[in-house]
C-alpha cells in the first residue's frame, strides 16, 4: 500500500502513514492509526508517572506506603506486599461484557473499582530499594527511578546495570559516576555528557575510551588532557592537585568553564554511536533498522519507540519503556520482561503474551480488556473463559469497537486500535510523564481532555542553609545526616541519606547544595526531548541533515562524516 496522509483526531494537524508502517498494521492485524507520532506519545506518557511520589496508607494492611497516587486519589492503592500478595488475583473484580456500551467504558468501571499498586516495581527482584518507583532487579539503591540492575545507585534515572553512583541520566554498565548525562562502560566519570568507556574523566562531553582528562570534548582514546591539551602523566597530576576537585567552590568554577568550552566545539547531529545501522533518532544504540526513536537500546526493526532501555527489543512500533526481551509491541507503556504481542496496554510485565487493552497485567497471557490482573489466562474484563470462548468473545468485541466506539469528553473516537482516551489516566498532566517531556499550561492541558493538580507539597523548615555547608567532605560530619538543608535554587528543604554520604566520603566530593529535584531538574534539560527530526544543514560542509536540533539552536551541529573527523 502506498503512504497516506491523514489528518490527526487531537492536534488536527496532518500526518504521514509510510508504506512500511502499513506493513506493520497488516502484520499485527491492527487498523492505522487516528492520531499523528507525537499525540500518540503524549497519551501514553500521560498514563504513567515516575517521578512524583507520595505518602499514603495501603488500603488493604492500612500502613503507611509510598505511592505515585497521592491520598487524595480516590482509588484503592494497596502497598506492594498486598499488592503482589496471594490473597487475590483480580477475577474478584470481574464484569460480562455489555454489548449495548463502548467497550472502553467498561474498561473504565473496572479502573475504578480494582486495587493498584502503589509503586511499579518488580518487587520481588529488588533488595533494600525502599524508596525507588519503576526499578527492577536492583538492591541497596535510593529514590532512582526506571533503573534496572543497579547496585548503590542514588538520585538517578534511566539505568541499566549502574553501581556505586548518583545524580546520574542514562547511565549503563558504569561505576563510581556523579552528575553525568549519558555514558556506558565507564569508571568514575564526574559531571561529564555523552562519554563511553572512559575512566577518571571530569566536566567533558563526547569523549570515548578517554582517561584522566578534565574539560575535554570530542577526544577519542586521550589520556593526561585538560581542555583538550596533552600534559605528561606527572604535569597532569600536578595540574590536578593544583584544581582541587574536592573543594564545591572550585567545583562550581571549573563546571562553568567547562560549559563555556564546550560551546565552542561542534556537536554530532544526533546521538548514537557506529554500531547502529539504517537507524533515525535521538539517543538511540545498538540498533538497526529503527526510525524515528528516543532512548532506544538494542532495537531491530522499530519505529515511534522511546525510553526502552534494556536490550533486546524487536518488531515494536509506538511503544514507550522498558524493553528487556520485549517483540511486537503496540500502542502501549512499560511492557517488558518477555513480553510478546502486547497492543494498546500499560504496566504489563513479566512474561506476558497476547494482552490487548489491558492495564496492570501481570505475567497473564491471552487477556482483553483486562486491569489490576495476576498471573491468568483467556480473560476479558477479568473473567476467565475457555479457550473457545474467549476467542469468540474478543473477535465479537472489536467488531462492536468498530461500530460503537467510546467517545470522549472533546468529541474524539476510539475505535478498536487506539490507545487508551486520556481521560482514562490515573494522573493529572502536570504529575504524569507528559509533563516532564512535553510541558503544557494548565489551560493547553486542560482544553486538550487532560486533568489537572493545583495542590502543592507542604514545604517543611530548613535547619541549615546550603550555604553554610563545608566546602570539602572530609569536613562533613555525620550529623549532616539529621539536618533539612535548604536548596540555593528552590529554597525548599532537602536531606543527606546515609548511603548517599558513604558514596560522597568514597568519591571525595562534598555535599551537594541543591535539592535532588533540582539537580534532576537540570539534568533533564541537558538533554534532548523527544520531538519530531529537523531538516538542518551541517555546519562544516552544509549538506542538509535529520536532526534533533532545529535551526534557531545555537549549538554548532556537524553531519556524521564531518564529526568522525572532527573527534581525534
Amino acid at each position: 500500500m502506498s503512504s497516506e496522509t491523514k489528518i490527526c483526531q487531537n492536534c488536527k494537524k496532518d500526518f504521514v502513514i509510510e508504506t512500511d508502517d502499513f506493513s506493520f498494521y497488516e502484520k499485527i492485524k491492527v487498523p492505522p492509526p487516528t492520531f499523528c507520532p507525537e499525540c500518540r506519545m503524549i497519551r501514553r506518557f500521560s498514563f504513567l508517572n515516575v517521578w512524583n511520589m507520595h505518602w499514603r496508607n495501603c488500603d488493604k494492611c492500612e500502613e503507611k506506603t509510598l505511592s505515585m497516587y497521592k491520598p487524595e486519589e480516590k482509588i484503592t492503592v494497596y502497598c506492594p506486599e498486598c499488592w503482589w500478595g496471594d490473597s487475590w488475583d483480580g477475577t474478584e473484580y470481574s464484569m460480562d461484557y455489555d454489548s449495548s456500551r463502548p467497550f472502553l467504558e467498561q474498561v473504565r468501571d473496572l479502573m475504578e473499582k480494582t486495587p493498584y499498586v502503589s509503586t511499579n516495581n518488580l518487587r520481588t527482584s529488588n533488595k533494600n530499594c525502599n524508596y525507588v518507583n519503576s526499578t527492577a532487579w536492583s538492591k541497596d539503591c535510593y529514590l532512582i527511578f526506571w533503573a534496572d540492575y543497579c547496585d548503590n545507585v542514588y538520585y538517578s534515572t534511566l539505568l541499566n546495570n549502574l553501581k556505586s553512583s548518583a545524580d546520574c541520566v542514562r547511565g549503563y554498565y558504569s561505576e563510581l559516576c556523579y552528575e553525568s548525562i549519558g555514558f556506558i562502560r565507564s569508571y568514575k566519570l564526574f559531571f561529564s555528557d555523552e562519554s563511553d568507556d572512559c575512566v577518571d574523566v571530569w566536566f567533558s562531553r563526547n569523549c570515548y575510551n578517554c582517561t584522566n582528562c578534565i574539560g575535554c570534548v570530542n577526544l577519542s582514546g586521550a589520556s593526561n588532557c585538560i581542555f583538550n591539551v596533552k600534559y605528561s602523566k606527572e604535569e597532569y597530576k600536578q595540574k590536578l592537585e593544583e584544581l582541587n576537585l574536592k573543594s564545591w567552590k572550585n567545583i562550581k568554577e571549573l563546571e562553568k568553564k567547562a560549559h563555556e568550552f564546550w560551546a565552542t566545539k561542534p556537536i554530532r547531529g544526533h546521538h548514537g554511536h557506529s554500531l547502529n545501522l539504517n537507524v533515525t533518532g535521538d539517543y538511540v544504540y545498538t540498533s538497526k533498522n529503527s526510525k524515528a526513536s528516543y532512548i532506544l537500546n538494542g532495537g531491530e526493526n522499530c519505529k515511534w519507540c522511546q525510553l526502552v532501555t534494556v536490550p533486546p527489543v524487536k518488531d515494536c512500533y509506538d511503544y514507550s519503556g522498558w524493553g528487556d526481551n520485549a517483540n511486537r509491541i503496540y500502542e502501549s507503556i512499560v511492557v517488558g520482561g518477555n513480553a510478546d504481542s502486547v497492543y494498546f496496554s500499560n504496566e504489563c510485565w513479566p512474561d506476558v503474551l497476547n494482552l490487548q487493552y489491558c492495564s496492570w497485567n501481570i505475567s497473564g497471557k491471552n487477556n482483553f480488556g483486562c486491569v489490576n490482573l495476576k498471573r491468568k489466562q483467556y480473560c476479558i474484563l477479568n473473567k476467565e473463559y475457555s479457550k473457545e470462548d474467549y476467542k469468540k468473545l474478543k473477535e465479537q468485541i472489536i467488531e462492536d469497537m468498530k461500530k460503537n466506539p467510546y467517545i470522549d469528553s472533546k468529541g474524539r473516537e476510539y475505535r478498536y486500535g487506539e490507545f487508551f482516551p486520556m481521560e482514562l489516566s490515573r494522573f493529572p498532566y502536570n504529575r504524569s510523564n507528559a509533563m516532564r517531556f512535553f510541558p503544557k499550561t494548565k489551560e493547553q492541558a486542560v482544553s486538550e481532555g487532560y486533568s489537572w493538580d493545583d495542590s502543592e507539597k507542604e514545604i517543611g523548615k530548613s535547619t541549615v542553609k546550603s550555604s553554610d555547608l563545608p566546602d570539602v567532605i572530609k569536613e562533613t560530619e555525620d550529623s549532616i545526616l539529621k539536618e533539612s538543608i535548604e536548596c540555593m535554587s528552590c529554597y525548599r528543604p532537602y536531606n543527606i541519606a546515609s548511603g548517599e554520604l558513604d558514596l560522597l566520603r568514597k568519591l571525595e566530593l562534598p555535599i551537594p547544595h541543591e535539592c535532588p529535584k533540582c539537580r534532576e531538574n537540570k539534568r533533564f534539560k541537558g538533554m534532548n526531548k523527544p520531538t519530531n527530526l529537523y531538516d538542518r544543514n551541517c555546519d562544516k560542509c552544509n549538506i542538509e541533515i535529520k536532526t534533533p536540533y532545529d535551526s534557531e539552536r545555537k549549538e554548532i551541529i556537524y553531519c556524521e562524516k564531518c564529526y568522525q573527523q572532527e573527534v581525534y
